[in-house]
């Protein structure tokens, strides 16, 4: 608030003003109330008479803590009067030091939640329970998420509290509450509006990241839509567990209370929270007991508790050894068990440095190694490892001190575990827990269930499954170099679910005779999606018009290339410009002057071209040229041509001893500045394709004749991925030109919502052979330092590639063109929740969405009903601060703060009060309240008639009681200030209408007052100890008379009135003859400077030099007080003092001291806004 108020530091997400209403105790009670939410009854104290009546009042037990606690330090629960006296006597008491005591609900159970919303809208919960009662702190409890044992009532009442603090808060971000429930009913603990600890084990649980979520809408970005916002349905069950470090710190009690102990925390997953939670405990250093457990409960009701579960380790053949009592308990309920003597005798310290050491009799067990004359104690037992666990519930589990200053047999029992590292469960329900989950582990070893346990701690996004529309795959005729598997093998290892295949095979696919034999032979073996493409000759153009559709595309090859399909002459090009389909595209490999020549012929025809491979500059800027001229073109370019040049090839022919065949590949590779110019040109590129073209080693090997053509379809991810990472290009346009552009360029049908690669984007890995999938067994990339990998492929639903396996079955992949007249959208790609955002959307997406935020209307601009009132002033007159009680006062603040509220957030507010009109009779000069009413008045839809007594017909003579009455039939309210005591009160005796006092000369200003108390309450959030110091002229302020009045309502909240001003200026006497008849202290000051360190709020006035008779006396007292930042360092801080002052000032508050926190004046007058709009909505709304 500091930082916001003093240089309007911009936050993003929950406003300042909402954090604080959450952190300020006695605001969030108010709201809690407001919106009838139960609470536990609390109070904060100073003094030990008041902290010993109120737990008097509420009954014992009580959580006392001071009034800022960090992770539960010093918090206590004290059941009886003798430990509230220790308490307060070890921490101490004072108004500075105060204590907050709030009942303790004993046998309830906490609950955690962790949530996010936008705009106060929850779009995010997550429901965690603790498994031990209320009592034991959230970082020391064991937590389950999600719930396990609430019904649906209790669930829908979880709802209605975080929706509604949500609301009332205006939550844009995350936010946590703790809940306490007992007998169905809910109570809230507190509200932070942060992250908690508990969001990473809820956001693993679910597998869904919680923070994400918020921090696009801190960034202004809608957030997406989930099916279960709740998260109350999951396969996976979360429970975490406390990680504590009691060995280390000696002597220390190691029981859980109130108070945070742990030092980590570890979480588990299982199908249920039983697996779970032994997971969780065996990932600590729990040991599962193998045969003998020590057992010592110390009250009845939790040995009556706990009978099922002692029987259950009976059955499950544990031997069990327990301490008189509770032996004695069970051996009556039925269950056998050994029974030990803890006697308690007076003996020299044993080697761990324990007085006092425990004898025992030896039961039945096998523990009696012993005889009766050197009986060994427990401190041997347990060094021994005789018991494989401990389980001790002591008589008071919650509200321990760290160190036992009383030795009992318990604590003595509870340490010797903890130093000889035996397991120890010191809670009821931890034990049921833990009990029941050995019941169904029943002695076997806890399985690790992939699905379950395992979640990548690496950042993984999900794209849509990529095209690659230009692959040479060698089948039929070469399947030595490549075949139909080994290819689609390598295109799903590369990310992409969808090749378009080229028809320069042997035979070439020229002909149906081909195709029909293709088809077969892709249908049978492919492992992902395809689509073929026809080969165009010099005599077949209008043989294949027919079979065109079962095609994506035409391929015509105008330069040499590796097969015997290229056409020579422009005559054959034109016959199939004019046979070909016009909605088949046409893709023709063209470089150079044949560029030009093609596209010369595609304006001819006014059809579309798609120019394959483009590879050098001129070609780039030709195509950039064409399409700036209105061109149908299109391009492609391989991830070779954007990454190698003829300068960088010395890691190809390093591996490969210096064989220029493995460089050589159609069109060539280029210079560097040709490379450079196809990054430059990015925009004009719409697809990357590989030309994925393989020949083997041996082939390449060829020094007379090697074949041309590259391997790529297994690294084009990876290197556009670090193209990403270096800057080079978006994932926008990695999506755009891989799947977006290539799906509408070919017509491609949708593969579906369940086709999708995930790609871990932070994987550093160097490119080798070793990984290939391809026959080639070689590619050019070879040696390159890569970031990012394919880590799995998903088609229709079926992973068909994980961690470097393709899993995918012969005949997986489907002919895409027979899929055509399905949907042909292009879907929305939903990333995964980890996705980092500036990854997620390109900068005009993250725009569109920011406007779309801030500016489209939708349901969150509709204007919010006005909270109900019960409105015991309609109608009336405000005069006076002494006719409004508690009550009236409490519903025009209620109103105030939501129409506060609702400024803040740049909320429409209902204009409740169309059609009335409001009347202005300022007889004085006034700004803020004039202003403020005008403005109020028209913020609810009102209108204003405004009266200037310098141009009315008072000037004429007519008395004020004829204009008043003229007024009041044109009005609904009226509003006068006048410079005579009792003027108001006349005005009022005629007026029809409410009639609102604005200033009566030096008698009073109630909506003045009002405000004040309004900005106190605000700022500090409660009147309870406040010492009030009134600065100035007091005797002539009609705001300081009003606010003194006022503040008697308060009378019970053991304020103080400090007077300050000259003996001349004093405080009238009928007004601190009202403040005393009310119980309320007041004291006279001339000097400022003894009272300013304990004043709570400072409430300056001008000394007014009118209301002087000369000159000299006003001189004598104008400046005997000023505020200045050197004087305010005697003063309390911000958070706990403000100053206030009713405006117009002279120079009695320095400008300069106008950024300081504690300069509420400027709030105060803001204040005066929300404060008339509820007087008048409360006065003349129906």
């Amino acid at each position: 608030m500091d930082l916001h108020r003093q240089r309007h530091v911009n936050v993003l997400g929950t406003l300042p003003e909402s954090i604080d209403a959450a952190e300020n105790r006695f605001k969030f009670s108010r709201l809690l109330d407001e919106n009838n939410i139960r609470q536990p009854k609390w109070k904060e104290l100073c003094n030990f008479n008041g902290a010993s009546a109120f737990c008097d009042s509420v009954g014992y037990p009580c959580l006392v803590r001071p009034s800022y606690v960090l992770s539960g330090a010093a918090m206590r629960i004290v059941y009886n009067a003798k430990d509230l006296k220790a308490y307060l006597s070890e921490h101490g008491l004072s108004k500075e030091y105060p204590v907050v005591i709030s009942k303790f609900i004993l046998d309830a159970k906490e609950l955690d939640i962790d949530a996010v919303a936008w705009n106060g809208q929850v779009v995010r919960l997550a429901i965690s329970e603790h498994v031990e009662n209320a009592g034991v702190h959230s970082g020391d409890a064991t937590l389950v998420t999600p719930p396990q044992d609430l019904n649906e009532d209790t669930i829908k009442k979880i709802q209605f509290i975080c929706f509604s603090v949500a609301k009332a808060l205006q939550i844009s971000g995350p936010f946590n509450m703790q809940l306490i429930a007992k007998d169905n009913e809910l109570k809230v603990i507190e509200c932070n509006v942060r992250v908690s600890r508990s969001f990473p084990f809820v956001s693993k649980t679910f597998d869904h990241d919680f923070i994400a979520v918020a921090t696009q809408i801190l960034v202004g970005l809608e957030p997406e839509t989930v099916d279960d916002p709740l998260f109350l349905h999951s396969a996976r069950i979360g429970v975490k567990v406390p990680q504590f470090s009691f060995s280390r710190l000696s002597g220390a009690e190691v029981l859980r209370g109130v108070e945070m102990m742990s030092t980590g925390e570890v979480a588990c997953f299982g199908t249920d929270r039983f697996t779970a939670y032994l997971k969780a405990l065996i990932s600590t250093g729990y040991r599962i007991p193998k045969k003998n457990i020590l057992v010592s409960i110390g009250s009845y009701k939790a040995k009556q508790e706990l009978l099922t579960a002692i029987r259950t380790l009976i059955e499950l053949g544990y031997e069990l050894y327990a301490s008189i009592g509770t032996a004695d308990f069970f051996e009556a309920n039925n269950i056998n068990i050994n029974p030990i003597d803890w006697k308690y005798e007076e003996t020299e310290t044993n080697s761990n440095g324990y007085g006092n050491g425990y004898e025992y009799t030896n039961g039945d067990g096998d523990l009696g190694a012993a005889d009766n004359t050197t009986q060994r104690t427990i401190a041997d037992y347990l060094a021994t490892g005789s018991f494989d666990l401990v389980i001790n519930i002591p008589m008071r589990s919650a509200g321990v001190a760290h160190a036992s200053s009383f030795v009992t047999q318990g604590y003595r029992c509870r340490r010797l575990a903890t130093d000889y590292s035996v397991p120890l469960i010191t809670d009821v329900k931890c034990v049921k827990l833990f009990v029941e989950a050995l019941r169904r582990l029943n002695n076997q070893e806890s399985k690790v269930d992939m699905s379950i346990d395992c979640i990548s701690a690496t950042t993984l996004i999900r794209l849509p499954g990529l095209i690659d529309c230009h692959v040479h795959l060698r089948e039929p005729g070469d399947e030595h170099k490549e075949d139909i598997v080994s290819g689609t093998g390598s295109a799903l290892a590369g990310g992409i679910t969808m090749v378009l295949t080229m028809p320069n095979t042997k035979p070439a696919l020229t002909n149906e005779t081909v195709l029909d034999m293709t088809e077969k032979l892709y249908e049978k073996k492919a492992l992902c999606d395809y689509g073929l493409f026809m080969g165009a000759t010099i005599d077949n153009a209008k043989a294949i018009v027919d079979i065109a559709h079962r095609c994506v595309g035409l391929k015509m090859y105008l330069n040499t290339t590796f097969g015997d399909l290229k056409l020579d002459n422009m005559e054959s090009w034109m016959k199939h410009f004019e046979t070909w389909p016009s909605n088949i595209p046409i893709v023709a490999h063209a470089e150079n002057q044949t560029v030009a020549s093609i596209l010369c012929l595609a304006e001819i025809y006014s059809r579309s071209v798609h120019i394959a491979h483009v590879a050098c500059r001129d070609e780039i800027l030709l195509i950039r040229a064409a399409k700036n001229k209105g061109l149908l073109v299109t391009c492609e370019v391989t991830p070779h041509h954007l990454f190698l040049h003829r300068d960088n090839t010395q890691g190809i022919l390093k591996a490969h001893g210096h064989m220029k065949g493995f460089c050589h590949v159609k069109p060539e590779l280029q210079t560097s500045d040709d490379c450079k110019a196809l990054w430059d040109n990015m925009d004009v590129i719409d697809c990357i394709a590989t030309d994925h073209a393989p020949h083997t080693l041996d082939e390449k090997s060829n020094k007379e004749n090697p074949p041309p053509g590259f391997t790529g379809l297994q690294t084009v991810l990876p290197l556009l991925l670090t193209a990403v990472h270096d800057g080079k290009l978006t994932m926008d346009q990695l999506i755009e030109k891989m799947y977006t552009n290539p799906k509408r360029i070919f017509n491609l049908p949708d593969q579906g919502e369940d086709t999708f690669i995930e790609v871990d984007m932070e994987r550093r890995w160097t490119v080798d052979d070793e990984s290939l999938f391809t026959k080639a067994a070689w590619t050019p990339f070879i040696g390159m330092m890569l970031r990012g990998a394919v880590h799995r492929v998903v088609l229709r639903g079926e992973v068909v590639f994980v961690d470097g396996q393709v899993l995918a079955e012969q005949g997986t992949g489907r002919n895409i063109v027979q899929l055509r007249g399905e949907s042909n959208h292009v879907k929305k790609i939903k990333a995964a929740q980890n996705l980092v955002l500036e990854k997620k959307y390109s900068p005009h997406e993250i725009e569109r969405k920011r406007q779309r935020y801030i500016s489209e209307p939708g349901v969150l601009d509709k204007p919010e009903a006005i909270p109900k009132i019960a409105a015991s002033l309609a109608k009336h007159h405000i005069l006076s601060s002494l006719q409004l009680n508690r009550v009236q006062c409490r519903e025009i603040f209620t109103l105030a703060h939501f129409y506060r509220n609702a400024q803040l957030h740049h909320r429409p507010i209902e204009p409740i009060l169309a059609g009335k009109i409001l009347s202005h009779m300022f007889f004085e000069p006034s700004t803020r309240t004039q202003c403020s009413f005008t403005a109020a008045m028209l913020r609810l839809g009102g209108s204003v008639i405004p009266f200037d007594s310098q141009l009315s017909s008072i000037k004429k003579g007519e008395s004020l009681e004829d204009s008043v009455r003229m007024l009041m039939s044109y009005s609904d309210a009226i509003v006068i200030r006048h410079p005579e005591v009792g003027v108001v009160q006349r005005v009022a005796d005629i007026s029809r209408v409410p009639v609102i006092n604005a200033g009566d000369g030096i008698g009073e200003h109630p909506t003045q007052a009002l405000l004040d108390v309004f900005t106190i309450r605000e700022e500090i959030g409660t009147f309870n100890g406040l010492t009030i110091t009134m600065v100035g002229d007091l005797k002539h302020g009609r705001t300081v008379h009003s606010l003194a009045k006022l503040l008697t309502i308060y009378s019970d909240k053991s304020i103080t009135l400090n007077y300050v001003s000259p003996p001349s200026l004093a405080m009238p006497q009928d007004v601190m003859s009202c403040v005393s008849a009310a119980g309320i202290p007041q004291k006279l000051y001339t000097s400022l400077d003894e009272i300013l360190p304990d004043t709570d709020v400072l409430y300056m006035t001008r000394i007014q030099k009118e209301r002087f008779t000369s000159e000299t006396e006003y001189e004598k007292v104008c400046d005997l007080y000023k505020i200045t930042p050197k004087f305010m360092r005697k003063a309390k801080k911000h958070g706990k003092m403000i100053v206030m002052h009713p405006l117009p000032r002279l120079d009695e508050v320095s400008t300069a001291f106008d950024i300081d926190p504690r300069a509420a004046y400027f709030r105060q007058a803001e204040n005066g806004l929300y404060i008339r709009m509820a007087i008048l909505t409360i006065l003349l709304s129906k």
